[in-house]
């Protein structure tokens, strides 16, 4: 559903949610009925795409064709109605072979770039809905196998009546600055050149601002004196929440915890104007879709 402005990628879905609707069995057996009904078929967290003149845009099929690619049983994810009031579901095959000529089965995250903003906005939480189900077959409280439940928003237990709703983890990302420059960290894993923002999850009891500083001070050593919040993002790597700041440090006077970090660098504005161009000589930040990207776009476009 559409609210004010957000810059990042995942964000601003052009789907109505319309949860009311997702414990309507009867409404959601005639939604997979109609002729207007869009479905997605995912295989392993990858989307079908197809790809056209170097396009590439989502493998949506009519409703008709889910019994001919996955079983009855099969997580089926009401994900939405658009502005014409059709709905759209996503869901998860077994057999990658059933589609075959019909797309490819592709990674979201390398797709990322070449997805349209809406696009991404409707697959990512279906991506990370089938992950959380991969992983939470069972029930926490007793073990018993789960049944989902309310169109694969929910997972229930049939012996003990516990309820398991899909988990978000909400992590923190910041670009730290002192005066006309931010640090920049690494990871030993990214591509030679590249540096983005500081990341680490929330923990419990915890506020944004909290966690923050603390994550400032444990990766690079620099002591916050102010927060400020620019955005949010879904990231459905598997599942968090991206909270994105700019905070302000005392000095720079870095020590880079070389355990999570590889090494971290001071940018100036000028030198962050290159990097969100791709224009920089020896380094390069996150792409456009990475709320890293928005944010370091942001400080160096005040």
């Amino acid at each position: 559903m559409l609210l004010p402005h957000n810059p990042n990628a995942f964000t601003r879905s052009p789907l109505d949610r319309a949860g009311h609707h997702r414990r309507d069995m009867a409404w959601l057996d005639a939604a997979l009925e109609a002729e207007t009904t869009l479905l997605i078929p995912f295989h392993k967290q990858r989307p079908l795409v197809v790809e056209e003149s170097g396009v590439v845009a989502p493998g949506w099929l009519g409703a008709h064709a889910r019994a001919g690619i996955a079983p009855p049983g099969a997580c089926t994810l009401f994900l939405g109605l658009d502005d014409k009031g059709a709905a759209h579901f996503a869901i998860d095959v077994d057999d990658a072979a059933k589609l075959e000529g019909l797309g490819r089965f592709d990674d979201l995250r390398a797709l990322g770039p070449r997805l349209s903003r809406d696009d991404l906005a409707m697959l990512g939480p279906a991506k990370a809905v089938f992950e959380w189900h991969g992983r939470h077959g069972f029930c926490a409280n007793c073990g018993a196998p789960t049944l989902i439940v309310e169109a694969g928003w929910k997972r229930e237990c049939p012996i003990c009546s516990a309820e398991h709703f899909p988990r978000v983890d909400p992590v923190c990302i910041m670009v730290p600055t002192f005066g006309d420059k931010c640090l920049l960290g690494r990871q030993r894993a990214w591509p030679r050149g590249m540096h983005s923002a500081l990341a680490g999850f929330i923990e419990p009891g915890e506020a944004i601002e909290e966690a923050v500083a603390r994550e400032t001070l444990e990766e690079a050593g620099l002591k916050v004196r102010h927060v400020r919040m620019h955005s949010t993002q879904p990231w459905p790597f598997p599942h968090s929440l991206m909270i994105g700041v700019l905070c302000e440090v005392e000095n720079d006077n870095e020590t880079i915890d070389t355990f999570e970090l590889e090494s971290g660098r001071w940018f100036t504005r000028e030198e962050a104007k290159l990097l969100i161009a791709a224009k920089h000589p020896d380094a390069f930040a996150p792409p456009p879709f990475a709320i890293a990207h928005q944010l370091l776009k942001s400080w160096a476009e005040e």
